[in-house]
């Protein structure tokens, strides 16, 4: 039985393909469907909002991969005096990557590691 990887705002799966190559078995969540000519996502693909995820439906999984949206992120590390002068980014889908894993681990009753990729902008905020 293959490992189950669960891959959050996944795209067109870019975690996805290397997850699928060591053998995982990949459910991708987005909350809309990704496709650029002839790429699509490669496993099994879910539309729904992260936000609305409750991560006890991880239980099973043997790992937990993210990629929130970066944009609120890239823009406040530019170096122009209006992205400087922005307040914090909303956070809350970091929050809900979190969020999930502690539900996951409660409901399994053991770890599960979470892996977060996001732009260096991020740093200070997450």
């Amino acid at each position: 039985m293959k490992p189950l990887a669960i891959d959050l705002f996944c795209g067109l799966g870019g975690w996805t393909e290397g997850l699928l190559a060591e053998g995982y078995y990949v459910v991708g969540f987005d909350i809309e469907r990704h496709a650029y000519g002839e790429d699509r996502y490669p496993a099994q693909l879910v539309l729904q909002d992260v936000l609305t995820i409750h991560g006890s439906q991880f239980k099973d999984a043997a790992l937990i991969v993210a990629s929130p949206p970066c944009q609120a992120y890239s823009y406040r590390a530019m170096p122009w005096k209006k992205a400087k002068a922005l307040g914090p980014p909303d956070n809350s889908l970091f929050d809900a990557c979190f969020r999930i894993q502690r539900e996951a681990i409660e409901a399994a009753g053991h770890f599960i590691p979470l892996v977060v990729e996001n732009v260096r902008g991020a740093i200070p905020w997450v």
